[in-house]
């Protein structure tokens, strides 16, 4: 005889042990397939024998005693307000930066201004040929700050001894400097950071001087680099050479450059640049001095000095006639010398503590010998010298994800 079949027994014994195995499954998604596998065995249990099991996280599992371990250090990026570039010394090479104009020429909104020889504009006979600032972003000359390792330069200045004619001209500039003697420029456009102050609406543009740092390291303590660039567009020689020495407690670099060149030729067939003849030398040297891993003295002396000569025309007061020839010479000077301390105990207090003491001379000196509106010859010497001197220093700490700073 046969046993009655019973459809309820069907609905209890599949349907059901089927649902709670598809809600286990969705909530064991993430197992791995040895963990499905012995899902699969348990279909043909009963639903009390279903377990939920833990999901296996691999990153969170303890380490195998056998297993190695990998430590990766990386410098967090450097997230600052403003926009900044920086040209090494290499990029200046290579894009033929060889003056304080040329080392701008591939960066966009940013140009050199001056004259290539004679008067600016033709608004003043006096106004000495060379660069007289940087524009950046339409806003140039004093409001563009310039500095050499820290340093302030001169401002721009015009002539206001030749009355109207000068005012406004910036007939002196603020060109004291030789390319080859840096290891990087840094350019901040627009409002600068609060970390130096904030003299100038349109922008900063820092020099560094090379460093030993910058060619020695362990296992290299002598280092010895020449260079000679050739430029058609002033028919300027170069030649540069730069040695480094030290170890890790004492070390030092020296560096040379010379320039001979003429005027820049303005390619025009209407009125061809007023003839010149000039001569630069530099020399830079620098000693760092690191007694112990927390203290880095750095000792740094430059000088730079440029002659040049050169003749144009001399106008009247009313820029209609030429009087005749004014005849022209140039010279630019500046010596600085710093003393720096890098303190970086990275204790509770403080991280690092950054003292600074400089002094800094610049002379402009032009003799002009003209004729004036009598027809008589005349003289005119004009000198802008400017002495700057300070000190300087600067507290670091980083607290979590905040950096502090003062100074």
């Amino acid at each position: 005889m046969l046993k009655p079949f019973k459809v309820q027994g069907i609905i209890r014994n599949v349907i059901l042990p089927g649902i709670v195995l598809s809600t286990t499954l969705q909530a064991n998604a993430a197992e791995t397939v040895k963990d499905n596998n012995q899902s699969n065995v348990g279909e043909t249990q009963t639903a009390p024998r279903v377990k939920k099991k833990p999901v296996a996280r691999k990153a969170q599992a303890p380490l195998q005693n056998n297993e190695d371990v990998m430590t990766i250090t990386e410098t967090l990026p450097d997230k600052k307000p403003g926009s900044k570039t920086s040209i090494s010394a290499a990029d200046m090479q290579k894009n033929g930066g060889n003056d304080f104009g040329t080392i701008m020429r591939y960066q966009p909104l940013i140009s050199a201004t001056g004259s290539s020889g004679g008067s600016g504009n033709g608004k003043s006979g006096f106004d000495r040929s060379g660069y007289t600032g940087y524009n950046i972003r339409g806003l140039e000359s004093n409001r563009v700050g310039i500095d050499v390792d820290g340093i302030p330069q001169p401002n721009a200045t015009g002539r206001s001894y030749v009355s109207r004619a000068g005012l406004g001209t910036f007939g002196i500039g603020r060109d004291y400097i030789d390319p080859y003697m840096y290891g990087q420029v840094d350019i901040q456009s627009g409002a600068t950071s609060a970390e130096r102050a904030n003299t100038s609406i349109g922008g900063e543009v820092s020099f560094l001087p090379k460093s030993a740092d910058d060619y020695l390291h362990p296992g290299k303590e002598t280092y010895f680099g020449y260079q000679s660039d050739y430029d058609s567009a002033d028919r300027s020689w170069h030649n540069g050479i730069t040695a480094a020495a030290g170890d890790d407690t004492l070390r030092g670099l020296i560096a040379i450059s010379r320039r001979d060149g003429q005027e820049t030729s303005n390619n025009s067939g209407t009125h061809d640049a007023y003839p010149e003849n000039w001569h630069s030398d530099a020399v830079m040297s620098s000693v760092i001095w690191q007694p112990t891993d927390e203290h880095k003295f750095t000792g740094t002396l430059d000088y730079y000095e440029k002659v040049n000569h050169t003749h144009y025309d001399a106008w009247d007061g009313s820029g209609n006639t030429i009087l005749g020839t004014a005849q022209q010479q140039s010279n630019t000077r500046r010596w600085g010398i710093s003393l720096k301390d890098e303190w970086t105990p990275f204790n509770d207090y403080v991280d690092a503590v950054v003292s600074k003491v400089y002094y800094q001379y610049t002379q402009a000196h032009d003799n002009t010998y003209l004729p004036n509106s009598s027809d008589q010859m005349i003289n005119v010497y004009s000198n802008y010298d400017v002495d700057t001197y300070g000190a300087e220093t600067s507290w670091l700490k980083t607290v979590g994800r905040h950096e502090l700073s003062a100074g």
